[in-house]
């Protein structure tokens, strides 16, 4: 199939929302994102128009691919291929080219996220090199709970952020990294003065994007009541898809319920 590769840089936001969209008609979770919310998470995660890539055939957008970077790692924030295009090859097709160019840039690591469910995309990753790191999953805390008492003080989320970068020592998934939250509109607060959150606001509702306990203050309950407080601060609070399956435990102590859908972190050494 001759299609022919457009760099994201070529077209508006607006454009690129609405090619976006199209393109992921029919998967399981839609694209549906205003305008100004999708260019304020992908640009939170690093996007990169350059490297970020529309496919054409003939006037006809046949896929997109959003490419996040971040040191000499990039990431497939999103891949789509329109309905009509689908079925005949055409991820195995345009994905190496992609792929060889960022390596020409200079990446050494590529990541991206495939719902648990989609074998086809799955299979199509293994296929390009790309190998399971870990599953990841989302949670939705509780509906009705009692009224937050007061714990939770507000924080300058910047400075939540840093402290978390430095606290942090361990390499997480894209979106639960703090290093995504540098530039999202959110709330941050401190818990009992040695434990910190912080919840983005993007499109108006609140999402649990991180939290950390200071080193010395592990394992001692904090972190758990820190859900706890909250779920009654924001209730129904709900976190991405993206949180590691190690604190699957803590999420259920704290009574926050596992979504129905998750997914694979994958990784190609390029």
């Amino acid at each position: 199939m001759n299609l022919v590769a457009v760099p994201a840089i070529h077209y508006s936001c607006e454009a690129l929302t609405t090619i976006t969209g199209a393109c992921f008609e029919g998967y399981r979770v839609p694209f549906s994102l205003p305008p100004d919310v999708f260019a304020q998470r992908f640009l939170a995660e690093g996007l990169s128009l350059v490297d970020s890539c529309v496919w054409l055939a003939g006037d006809t957008p046949a896929a997109v691919a959003l490419i996040a970077r971040r040191g000499d790692c990039a990431r497939l924030a999103a891949f789509a291929i329109c309905p009509p295009f689908r079925g005949q090859g055409v991820g195995r097709q345009i994905l190496p080219p992609l792929m060889a160019g960022l390596r020409a840039k200079g990446v050494r690591q590529m990541w991206l996220e495939v719902m648990s469910d989609n074998h086809a995309g799955i299979a199509l990753y293994h296929a390009l090199g790309f190998a399971t790191v870990q599953p990841l999953f989302g949670y939705q805390g509780c509906e009705d709970v009692a009224e937050e008492n007061g714990t939770l003080q507000a924080r300058d989320p910047l400075e939540v952020v840093r402290s978390a970068i430095s606290e942090c020592h361990d390499r997480l998934p894209w979106q639960v990294d703090p290093l995504t939250a540098v530039s999202l509109p959110a709330r941050a607060f401190e818990y009992r003065k040695h434990a910190y959150a912080l919840v983005s606001t993007l499109g108006g509702k609140p999402l649990l994007r991180f939290i950390y306990v200071e080193s010395e203050y592990r394992r001692k309950g904090f972190a758990c009541e820190l859900l706890q407080a909250l779920n009654q601060h924001f209730p129904a609070l709900g976190t991405t898809v993206a949180v590691p399956e190690r604190f699957s435990s803590l999420f259920q102590r704290a009574g926050y319920a596992t979504m129905a859908i998750s997914q694979y972190e994958m990784k190609a050494e390029l």
